[in-house]
C-alpha cells in the first residue's frame, strides 16, 4: 500500500512541477484604431449598458448641466477633494445655484471624516485619469487631493473625463500609462458601473454597497 501511495505521489509532485524555462505568451485580439469619436461613441454605448448616466459637456454648459443635475436629484451634501481647479469651480457652480446646498472638502483624515462620510454626504464628485472605451471602464488614480473614498462610499459618484483622455482598449493603458513609470501609482480604480453584487442564485442586484448611481461627464 505504501509503495502505491509513494508511487502516485511521485507521478503528481513530478506533473506539477512548475518549468520555469518556458516563457509563457499571452494572444490578445488586437482592436481595430478608432478615432475619438468613434472611440467616444463606444464607450459611452458601453457604460450606458452597465446603468452608467451619462452627458456630453463643454467648458460652457458643464455647470449648468452639473447644477440641474444636483437640483433634480435634490443632491444637497456634496463631497469634493482639494487644489483641483475644475472640481473648484464646479462647487462653487454649486453653492451658487441653491442655499440648500453645501460643499464638504476632503481635507480630513479618514476616521476624522468617517461619519460625515457615511451620513451626510448625497454626491461625490472625482476626475478620471484615462478610460478605456472597448470595455467601458473608467481609470481613477487617487491621491491626497481625492482619496479613494470618495469613489467607494457616497451614494451618488459624477465623474468628469476629458474626452481627449478616452483610449481604445487596455493595451493602450499597459503602453502609455498616464503616469510616471518611474513612479507607478500604488493604488488604481477601475470603475464600470454603479456598484453591484449577486446573491447565490446569481441574480444581479445594483447598489448593494457603495455608489448606486454613478454618473459620468464628458467634457469636449
Amino acid at each position: 500500500m505504501n509503495k502505491a501511495r509513494n508511487a502516485i505521489l511521485a507521478r503528481l509532485k513530478k506533473q506539477t512541477k512548475p518549468n520555469f524555462s518556458k516563457h509563457i505568451q499571452f494572444a490578445s485580439k488586437p482592436s481595430p484604431h478608432l478615432n475619438r469619436g468613434k472611440t467616444s461613441a463606444l464607450l459611452i454605448k458601453k457604460l450606458e449598458e452597465n446603468r452608467v448616466e451619462v452627458h456630453c459637456v463643454n467648458s460652457k454648459n458643464f455647470e449648468d448641466t452639473l447644477v440641474q443635475v444636483a437640483l433634480d436629484r435634490k443632491l444637497n451634501t456634496w463631497l469634493i477633494g482639494k487644489n483641483l481647479s475644475k472640481i473648484e469651480q464646479a462647487g462653487t457652480a454649486l453653492t451658487a445655484a441653491s442655499p440648500d446646498i453645501s460643499l464638504v472638502h476632503y481635507t480630513q483624515d479618514y476616521e476624522t471624516l468617517k461619519k460625515t462620510l457615511f451620513h451626510d454626504i448625497d454626491a461625490s464628485v472625482t476626475l478620471a485619469k484615462t478610460a478605456i472605451a472597448e470595455t467601458g471602464t473608467l481609470v481613477l488614480i487617487p491621491d491626497q487631493n481625492e482619496p479613494r473614498m470618495m469613489s467607494l462610499v457616497p451614494p451618488v459618484h459624477i465623474v468628469l473625463l476629458n474626452e481627449c483622455d478616452i483610449l481604445n482598449n487596455f493595451q493602450q493603458l499597459v503602453d502609455n500609462p498616464p503616469w510616471s513609470t518611474q513612479k507607478m501609482p500604488s493604488n488604481i480604480v477601475f470603475i464600470s458601473s454603479p456598484s453591484k453584487t449577486a446573491d447565490i442564485q446569481q441574480t444581479l442586484a445594483y447598489g448593494a454597497h457603495g455608489p448606486k448611481t454613478l454618473i459620468v461627464f464628458i467634457l469636449s
